[in-house]
């Protein structure tokens, strides 16, 4: 009897689930040039800046350029490249290769196979260098490891990987300063759309938090599990982890020490987080999963979006930043500078740049 009434349900659901799709499936209309409006000022000729990290002298930005991830979409490569943020030109990454110091010994990389950047985290390491960790989706799931350094012009160094193809589908990665770091586990490999619009209302645990250190060991903290493990950052003042959970509608403290929740803010579709000036600023979907799935083939997919600045402590609502979005893609991360929020997207041919001035 109550498999029989399990079925019933999950049969239920899949109908309220395909009603919901076919209902929300209205193909978005493509924009018209490369315009800016009074909400937000764009940048375009980018492949889906799905991830942004600034460089130390405040001049530039890190773009990962998401190519895909299956199962979800088709995979393809991706890029990596610089925003110059005062004369607002795009330049393709410079990467040169050397030995591999801080990556896993059994993994390397072929030159002449382009990235998959999915989630980027930069942090200054104990020793003083720049450590730029790049999940990456092609040709299989590894996190690169790059040093960024200045001559003549910003630049990227490859220094290793850590293979983790067939184990882990990272989204996110946040690096410590000595080389470690915590990624995002979203979902198994065979994970399908319908099982992602199911998880829109069964939010049951896909995926957790993984933990490296250097000597190679890969710990699952199963404290994490829940609905899709999205964006991260890790405090490490306070030593407490932040993660999103896009498809579990929630963003989740927690204390490192205890395995304890601190806080937790409620919000839709939490896509990346950052740390910056004191505060995690969260980018969160203002719209369903069942509404994105209208955008298609369109290069932008110009639905709601907002960026929310919480406390480190508990991550209390301090401030929102609401966009219509008119003339740019699903905003995914949200980075302030300088009174200027920039905003990258998973879905879009351009950068965004609103104001810390205009909030909710």
């Amino acid at each position: 009897m109550k498999k029989t009434l399990i079925a019933i349900l999950g049969t239920l659901t899949l109908g309220l689930i395909a009603f919901l799709w076919l209902g929300n499936n209205k193909n978005i209309e493509p924009l018209d040039g490369c315009k800016s409006n009074e909400e937000l000022k764009v940048y375009c000729n980018f492949m889906n800046p799905e991830d942004l990290a600034l460089t130390p002298d405040g001049n530039f930005l890190i773009v990962a350029e998401f190519g895909g991830m299956a199962p979800l979409v088709e995979m393809i490569s991706g890029k990596l490249s610089f925003f110059n943020i005062k004369d607002k030109t795009r330049t393709k990454a410079n990467i040169t290769f050397e030995k591999n110091e801080w990556g896993s010994d059994d993994c390397s990389r072929d030159p002449s196979i382009p990235f998959g950047p999915h989630g980027i985290d930069l942090v200054q390491r104990g020793d003083g260098k720049l450590q730029l960790a790049v999940v990456s989706h092609y040709p299989n799931e590894s996190i690169e490891m790059f040093e960024l350094v200045e001559k003549n012009g910003w630049m990227l160094e490859w220094k290793g990987c850590i293979d983790v193809d067939g184990k882990y589908y990272f989204n996110d990665v946040s690096l410590d300063t000595s080389g470690n770091f915590y990624a995002s586990h979203m979902f198994e490999s065979d994970f399908s759309l319908m099982s992602a619009l199911w998880n829109v209302f069964a939010k049951s645990d896909t995926g957790m938090v993984v933990k490296w250190t250097q000597d190679n060991r890969l710990v699952e903290l199963n404290y994490t599990a829940g609905s899709f493990p999205n964006g991260i950052a890790l405090d490490q003042k306070n030593n407490n982890l932040i993660v999103n959970y896009n498809l579990g509608d929630k963003t989740i403290l927690f204390d490192l020490n205890s395995k304890q929740s601190l806080g937790v803010y409620e919000h839709n579709s939490p896509d990346n987080v950052i740390i910056k000036d004191g505060f995690a600023w969260v980018a969160n979907h203002d719209h369903s999963v069942t509404e994105s799935l209208g955008c298609g083939e369109t290069v932008n997919c110009t639905l709601p979006f907002s960026v929310n600045k919480l406390s480190l402590l508990d991550l209390s609502l301090i401030e929102s930043y609401k966009f219509q979005n008119k003339n740019m893609g699903v905003g995914t991360v949200g980075l302030p500078h300088n009174g200027s929020l920039w905003i990258g997207s998973y879905h879009s041919d351009r950068l965004a740049e609103g104001s810390l001035s205009i909030s909710e």
